[in-house]
C-alpha cells in the first residue's frame, strides 16, 4: 500500500469518552486473573502486537542534503568525544558517500538502529465501545471471550488511534517523535482503537485503581465453565464490577439506535 509521502505527523488526541474497551478470548483466560483481582494490566511491546508494521514507520527524507545534514547529526550524538577536526572528517565522509549509496540504503541504514530503540515501549490497546461486531470475532475468538469495561480517567489516558498511510521524514526533528505510534493504516480501522503508552523504562506490568474497572461482558458464546470463572473471581474484587452477557449489551444498543 503506498504511503502520503512526508505527511506531516500530527500530535495525538485525547479520547474523550467515558468508558474504554478490552476485548479478550479465553484461551490464555489465566491472563484475565491478574487484572480482576490483583489490578495489573500487562502492557505488550510492539513485537508481541499483531501489527508487524507496529513502531516501524515507513522512513523518508525531504531531500539529500537534508538527510545528509540528519546523518551528521546522528554521528555527532553518537560519538560526543570527537574534535571539531574528527566532526568535520566525519562530515566529509558522509557527503561524498551519502549520493553514492542513495536515499534508500540510508534510509535503510538508520532504520537498522532506530527500530529496536522504538520497540522499547510499552503499548495498551483499547476500543471505543462493547459492541464491535469485528472485535468479539477477532479478539473474543468469536464471542466465546470477554469484554472489560474501564473508566477513561485516572490513570487512563487513552489517545485516539488515526488510520492514514504515511511515512515519518527522519529529516525533520519535529516529526522524531512518538507521535507514529498513534497512526496505523486504513486497514486497521474497524478496530476503532484507543491506546495507552507505558513509559519505556518502566515494566510491562502497571497496576491501576480499583474503581476503574466498571464491567465486565460476557461473550454470547462463551462457556459455562469460563463463565463461572470470571464470575467468581469478579465477586472476590473489591470493589466488585459489574457482570453482564453480551446479549444485554446488543440489546441496549438496539434500542437506543
Amino acid at each position: 500500500m503506498a504511503c502520503v509521502r512526508a505527511r506531516q505527523l500530527i500530535e495525538p488526541q485525547r479520547y474523550e469518552g467515558r468508558f474504554i474497551y478490552k476485548y479478550g478470548s479465553c484461551q490464555h483466560l489465566e491472563w484475565l486473573e491478574p487484572i480482576i483481582l490483583e489490578n495489573r494490566l500487562y502492557f505488550p511491546t510492539p513485537r508481541e502486537l499483531n501489527d508487524p508494521a507496529e513502531a516501524r514507520p515507513p522512513l523518508t527524507a525531504a531531500s539529500m542534503d537534508a538527510l545528509i545534514e540528519r546523518l551528521t547529526l546522528l554521528t555527532i550524538e553518537r560519538q560526543p568525544f570527537l574534535t571539531s577536526e574528527g566532526i568535520l572528517r566525519e562530515a566529509r565522509t558522509i557527503r561524498f558517500n551519502a549520493p553514492r549509496f542513495g536515499t534508500k540504503m540510508l534510509l535503510d541504514s538508520i532504520a537498522q538502529s532506530l527500530y529496536p530503540n522504538l520497540e522499547t515501549f510499552h503499548i495498551y490497546s483499547l476500543s471505543k465501545r462493547p459492541n464491535n461486531e469485528h472485535l468479539w470475532m477477532r479478539y473474543a475468538a468469536k464471542h466465546t471471550g470477554y469484554c472489560l469495561e474501564f473508566r477513561n480517567e485516572g490513570f487512563f489516558r487513552a489517545f485516539e488511534m488515526r488510520y492514514s498511510d504515511v511515512e515519518l521524514d527522519i529529516t525533520k526533528r519535529s516529526q522524531v517523535q512518538p507521535f507514529f505510534l498513534f497512526y496505523k493504516t486504513k486497514a486497521w480501522r474497524k478496530e476503532e482503537e484507543v491506546r495507552i503508552i507505558g513509559h519505556r523504562n518502566a515494566g510491562p506490568t502497571i497496576a491501576f485503581e480499583p474503581q476503574l474497572l466498571t464491567r465486565l461482558i460476557l461473550g454470547k458464546e462463551i462457556t459455562s465453565a469460563n463463565a463461572a470463572k470470571i464470575r467468581a473471581w469478579a465477586c472476590g474484587r473489591n470493589p466488585p464490577p459489574v457482570v453482564v452477557e453480551e446479549r444485554e449489551i446488543t440489546s441496549a444498543a438496539a434500542a437506543k439506535a
